[in-house]
């Protein structure tokens, strides 16, 4: 019990500074090898048929690459 004790206490505490450098590298990255980044912001939910009334489903199928499953559900390429 006291090597588990002593191995605990040895864990260094997470770099948040590192990890949000690597997401913000990592979505630069991103959009050069050919993805490609679609925003759904308010003026585009508001510029919509239905306004902000719209369901977020129904706002979302409006994205290219974006379709409903046949249980209803919301797929994006297939996923």
């Amino acid at each position: 019990m006291t090597i588990l004790g002593a191995c605990a206490g040895q864990q260094p505490s997470p770099d948040y500074a590192t990890a949000a450098r690597l997401d913000q590298e990592r979505a630069e990255i991103a959009p050069p090898l050919g993805a490609t980044t679609y925003t759904l912001d308010r003026r585009r939910i508001l510029d919509q048929p239905g306004d902000e009334n719209l369901p977020l489903g129904d706002s979302l199928l409006q994205l290219p690459g974006v379709s409903l499953g046949p249980d209803g559900q919301v797929l994006v390429r297939g996923q």
